[in-house]
């Protein structure tokens, strides 16, 4: 679907209140929108009639010149004059104009460019039809086709419309007034149908105008909820992936990571790190300071974690109530033993005024092409060799599986 918020100065939020309270209020006639919902659709009409104006552009003018053969029928000794005027005096001028208006950024403009080349044509075809000799009902009817096309083709804005409408007409009107034999009962019938045809024209591209307008706002208001519920959902999946404490990965997370790191070391035969981090005698921290002080203390332990890995390969996260494990992808035994190094380091200095620190230990397994129980079995037993020797430090265990 195509997306109908180009509009970068509004955000999707800011047109919302507007897109619903118009439709609440079931105005499917507006012709225009309050700001900044106005300019929004603009943008969005702008790019999909300058594609459709392009290629009725082109298609017309094909159209027009394939008329030399009408011309050769009617006066083929004015074959040449017939040519000059379509391809010279119509033609090159109209290509100009489909040229600038590619590269003309302003919509309104746009539009004026197209209504110009079309009221210049209206020249072409007067001269042309003068030439053959027809008789005015053969003049009305091809200004009528003329107002048609600029009316409900181009669909130009409704303004727009009125006064190429309007500028169409008196040209006519001029030719037909200024003809040898003088004007004729036929003549005035002829402005008539060609003013008739103005006027149905006009209304069908007011109507037209706002069923667009209508249809637009229809679109971008589902456009906008989608948005919205796939914010929604983002969120809910970043939630439900998260330690609603800490802010690091969940167990949930870390799981679904664990699993996907281990078959992937095991196709490129890579090496996979892991670190299962503990809290040094954490209840006794909980019962001494209290559990709103527990819970500072988990997050900057979380943090200073995280601070020390590679953000890009590496994923901490939080397994347990104090416990934490680092998923080191790609790495050798050097690397994770510094990973496991700054972390302590980092934590013997880290702790804001007022928050007790707390040391932690660490056991680290290392394996090339790993089974997920095999290093996760070796990561704890490491774990609990480092708390056995006193707690503060780090066990690695380096299996070449």
């Amino acid at each position: 679907m195509t997306d109908l918020h180009q509009d970068s100065s509004a955000s999707a939020h800011e047109l919302a209140p507007q897109v619903d309270q118009i439709l609440a209020s079931g105005r499917t006639s507006l012709h225009r929108f309050p700001q900044p919902l106005e300019t929004a659709y603009q943008r969005y009409a702008a790019s999909v009639k300058s594609r459709q104006a392009m290629r009725a552009a082109i298609a017309c003018l094909i159209i027009f010149n394939l008329g030399i053969f009408m011309d050769y029928a009617a006066r083929p000794d004015l074959l040449w004059e017939f040519l000059l005027l379509r391809c010279v005096f119509a033609t090159l001028p109209c290509l100009f104009l489909v040229w600038l208006s590619s590269r003309v950024s302003a919509v309104a403009l746009r539009d004026w460019i197209a209504g110009a080349s079309l009221i210049w044509i209206s020249f072409g075809v007067n001269i042309l039809v003068a030439m053959r000799g027809v008789p005015p009902g053969y003049i009305a009817f091809s200004v009528a086709i003329l107002i048609i096309v600029t009316n409900i083709v181009f669909h130009l804005r409704t303004t727009v419309a009125i006064c190429v409408s309007i500028a169409v007409m008196l040209v006519t009107a001029g030719f037909l007034s200024s003809r040898l034999e003088g004007p004729s009962p036929q003549d005035a019938l002829a402005i008539l149908f060609v003013a008739v045809t103005a006027v149905v024209t006009l209304l069908a591209n007011f109507r037209l105008e706002c069923t667009m307008r209508h249809l637009y706002l229809m679109i971008l208001r589902e456009q906008i909820r989608t948005g919205d519920m796939q914010r929604a959902n983002q969120e809910l999946t970043a939630m439900s992936l998260t330690d609603p404490l800490t802010g690091i990965a969940n167990r949930r997370l870390f799981d679904k990571q664990f699993e996907t790191a281990c078959s992937t070391a095991c196709d490129g035969r890579a090496t996979l790190g892991l670190l299962l981090v503990d809290v040094d005698h954490f209840k006794r921290y909980n019962d001494t300071h209290g559990h709103l002080a527990g819970d500072a203390c988990l997050k900057q332990v979380a943090t200073t974690i995280a601070q020390q890995v590679r953000r890009e390969r590496d994923l901490p996260a939080r397994i347990g109530g104090e416990e934490f494990a680092v998923l080191l992808r790609e790495t050798t035994e050097e690397g994770a033993r510094k990973v496991a190094e700054r972390i302590h380091s980092a934590l013997a200095v880290c702790w804001p005024e007022g928050l007790a620190p707390v040391t932690v230990s660490i056991g680290l397994a290392i394996m090339r092409c790993p089974a997920a129980q095999a290093i996760m079995a070796a990561a704890d037993k490491a774990l609990y060799e480092a708390k056995d020797r006193g707690r503060n430090c780090t066990i690695i265990t380096a299996t070449a599986a």
